[in-house]
């Protein structure tokens, strides 16, 4: 069953849907945007507003910081509206410009790297997960994290993947729609493609193609929140710290994990990242190389033995970096 979206309220309603369309058209999904704009619309109806005309008032409040409300949440809902009020004047309307940057000092996320025995651990966890009356999770879980760390996937991009989109016989996964609009195709290991048989054997084989491949035992879809609550359990019980919300390792973490090992196993295998570097940033689904190199400095830090190996086969690719640099 198709869940029928929400319609725009108030004065702007038309203009916000033109506004989606017209992002859309440009090749942007629009979907988390279009939920905080469909709030902001109802949020105007507080206000009494004439010939389409945005004044200051409603800008400045909608775009005040709340309480318990993180930095990154503010400026991304702040975006939002300056996107559509650039719009509304591109449309020939009186609209007030919010601050493009508010300037609100915050220290970068560092990735966390795990090290290949924090991997093993985790998996041995994962993998004695105990039987449950109510879930498939001791067998959709092993499989989903295994996807995360040994194919670099968004958590996203697992957890929206249908049954049509495997490849059994080529042991191949079809991303659709991902970050930046692209599709791409994810080849597999044999041991990981033959977890993938085994579980659709037991789980989706009389399932439509349509459904999603990670499902509950209900037929509901797995969401991010429950599968980041059972990552919490299994960090713990494998022995890894959690730095709190905010701080990691989170699930995007795997991803970062899945780059740096294996940049270092190509280093190790003396093979010139200028040739891995395009093949990587293609296979996770990166907008551009450059997103792809600053995986490199990753991997120096993680593995400092290696940087003597990699500046000798490859110093070109690798920038130069200031100490106490932000990046």
């Amino acid at each position: 069953m198709i869940k029928k979206k929400k319609a725009f309220v108030g004065e702007f309603k038309e203009l916000l849907e033109d506004f989606i369309q017209h992002k859309r058209n440009l090749g942007y999904k629009y979907g988390i945007e279009r939920d905080s704009l469909l709030r902001f619309s109802k949020y105007t109806l507080n206000y009494k507003i004439e010939n389409k005309s945005l004044t200051k008032e409603p800008v400045l409040e909608w775009t005040a910081k709340r309480n318990c409300e993180s930095v990154k949440t503010w400026e991304q809902r702040a975006s939002n509206l300056r996107q559509f009020v650039l719009y509304l004047q591109n449309q020939g309307y009186e609209a007030f410009t919010p601050l493009k940057s508010y300037k609100v000092r915050r220290s970068e996320y560092i990735p966390y790297i795990f090290t290949h025995k924090e991997i093993d651990n985790f998996f041995q966890v994962v993998d004695t997960m105990p039987l449950h009356s109510l879930s498939n999770k001791h067998e959709s879980y092993p499989l989903l994290f295994r996807l995360l760390y040994c194919c670099g996937l968004r958590i996203s991009e697992a957890l929206h993947l249908k049954i049509l989109d495997i490849d059994f016989d080529n042991k191949v996964l079809f991303i659709r729609e991902s970050k930046f609009n692209k599709d791409r195709l994810v080849p597999m290991s044999i041991p990981l493609a033959d977890m993938f048989t085994k579980y659709h054997s037991l789980f989706n084989q009389k399932k439509p193609a349509e459904d999603y491949f990670f499902r509950n035992k209900n037929g509901t879809y797995l969401t991010r929140s429950r599968v980041y609550k059972v990552y919490r359990q299994l960090l713990w019980k494998a022995k890894i710290s959690h730095g709190g919300k905010g701080k990691g390792p989170r699930l995007h973490d795997f991803r970062h994990a899945f780059c740096v090992h294996t940049l270092m196993r190509q280093v190790k295998n003396k093979i010139d990242l200028y040739v891995t570097l395009p093949i990587l940033s293609v296979y996770v689904g990166h907008n551009s190389v450059r997103a792809t190199q600053r995986y490199l400095r990753l991997t120096t830090e993680a593995y400092p033995d290696l940087i003597k190996k990699i500046s000798l086969t490859c110093a070109y690719v690798i920038p130069e970096v200031v100490k106490n640099e932000t990046n």
